[in-house]
């Protein structure tokens, strides 16, 4: 194997950072796909990517130097030599995870889901980045007799010319198994945010601990008997077991009992709003209810009655606000359509789904077989074609310009009445923060209610008053 592939110029190319490259790149990529899949901010990926990769590279190479803290202290000029090498995988894994919760915690993001999001792309990078190990012939395997080995030739790590274990192919096999285990998961049997990070950590926990035995690199530290990335392995591993766990029984507690606030949207006919669906917290306290009725009425005597139709809405948007209509085939544009296919599906033509809908179960042994008929029914629900159920959907995107890296997105699906909105904030803190919630309240006050939502306090004065944030 070669490290040094080709030169550009008077650049040369290596093995080791052509697959990182490699890797980091359809990471990326693929996290994107996935977050518009899943509803996700897209837009918020690059950050995260950003982040995770700078927080990988300085994690990893920490923790390469305490495993050769005696070498250090006897030559402290080795904390400036090769800094493009010498990098611990476990610690580039701590550092991601810290540079994924920090730009979480600054964006306002939910870091359990964006974990999810994030861990089959590192799964997958990581097989290129064992490819690049391949190449550059670090991380090599024991001397072997066995029929399965691989022999260096002019490599700076491994021994020349001697059968080893092959630990690297083993090792990025192992990680592309990961990663397919992990979108199946993510797709079919995940039932709280997080429970994908939780499996992703019991997996490389134990396929590291096991090759370790198989490695032959001795400049790895050691903590007792144990490796330095065995001992972290068995951390890990009762870490992922408690985070599977956990966000597991939490997830269908969330999903089938007592709901905290998680959609919303607003449903209109031509003649102006006639709906609201809003998934929100619900209580039985009398008291509690009796405040409530008492401040929607005070809210309801500041909302003015005066509906809008959505077609009179869209005309505000662009009048007032210079919206830029997104084009049909616009991918974002086709994956809001998708979505909403499935939501209208749900809403307005079950008898498209062969499926029937289940009744919620009385035991919790009836959950899973209740769980598996949603699941089939949203299967058949993403099945549903254009020509099936035909929808007359657009989207509007409103920059404002003195916050150019924000963005407001309204969806809008004129068959059906649908008038949704979801925002993308950049780097301008509360300010910008302020300003696009100025405009969603302005739009939504525009779109309105009529005096009879007033009256009777229908869902859809409750989502009005809880958009201009009087609820």
């Amino acid at each position: 194997m070669r490290n040094e592939l080709f030169r550009i110029g008077p650049t040369m190319v290596y093995g080791y950072g052509l697959m990182i490259a490699i890797g980091i790149m359809l990471a990326y990529l693929l996290a994107e796909y996935r977050a518009r899949r899943i509803g996700l901010d897209d837009e918020a990926v690059f950050g995260l990517t950003c982040w995770a990769v700078v927080g990988g590279l300085l994690g990893g190479k920490v923790l390469y130097y305490l495993t050769i803290l005696p070498q250090i202290a006897a030559n402290p000029a080795m904390l400036f030599q090769d800094l493009a090498y010498g990098f611990v995988i476990y610690g580039a894994l701590i550092g991601g995870v810290l540079g994924v919760i920090l730009y979480c915690r600054w964006r306002k993001l939910n870091a359990l889901s964006y974990f999810d999001l994030a861990v089959p792309s590192v799964a997958m990078a990581q097989g290129f980045g064992r490819i690049g190990c391949i190449l550059a012939g670090c991380c090599y395997g024991r001397e072997t007799s066995g029929p399965l080995f691989m022999v260096f030739h002019g490599s700076d790590y491994a021994p020349n010319g001697i059968p080893l274990i092959p630990t690297q192919a083993i090792s990025s096999v192992l990680n592309f198994a990961h990663f397919a285990l992990l979108l199946v998961f993510a797709k079919k049997y995940k039932k709280g945010e997080g429970q994908v990070a939780g499996l992703f950590f019991i997996l490389y926990s134990i396929g590291r601990f096991f090759l370790e035995f198989l490695r032959g690199d001795m400049e790895r530290g050691s903590v007792g008997a144990l490796s330095t990335s065995q001992f972290i392995s068995l951390f890990m591993f009762l870490f992922g077991c408690v985070l599977f766990w956990v966000l597991g029984k939490r997830g269908t507690a969330r999903a089938y009992g007592k709901k905290a606030a998680a959609a919303v949207s607003i449903i209109g006919g031509a003649d102006g709003p006639t709906s609201v669906f809003l998934a929100g917290k619900t209580g039985d306290d009398p008291k509690g209810k009796a405040r409530r009725e008492e401040r929607m009425r005070k809210i309801a005597e500041r909302i003015p009655a005066a509906p809008h139709t959505i077609q009179e809405t869209e005309q505000y948007l662009t009048e007032k606000y210079a919206a830029l209509l997104l084009s049909a085939d616009n991918p974002e544009v086709q994956s809001q359509e998708k979505s909403m296919r499935v939501n209208m599906v749900f809403r307005h033509r079950p008898d498209l789904l062969k499926t029937p809908e289940p009744e919620f179960p009385k035991s919790k042994k009836n959950l899973e077989a209740f769980e598996e008929q949603i699941r089939k029914r949203f299967q058949e629900a993403e099945e549903i074609s254009a020509e099936e159920l035909p929808l007359d959907l657009c989207q509007y995107r409103i920059v404002p310009k003195d916050h150019p890296e924000a963005v407001l997105n309204f969806v809008v699906e004129r068959s059906y009445g649908v008038f949704q909105v979801s925002s993308s904030y950049g780097k301008g803190g509360e300010e910008e923060q302020a300003a696009l919630e100025e405009i969603i309240k302005d739009v939504y006050l525009y779109y309105g209610v009529s005096q009879e939502d007033k009256e009777q306090f229908t869902e859809r004065f409750l989502m009005l008053a809880s958009v201009v944030g009087e609820l």
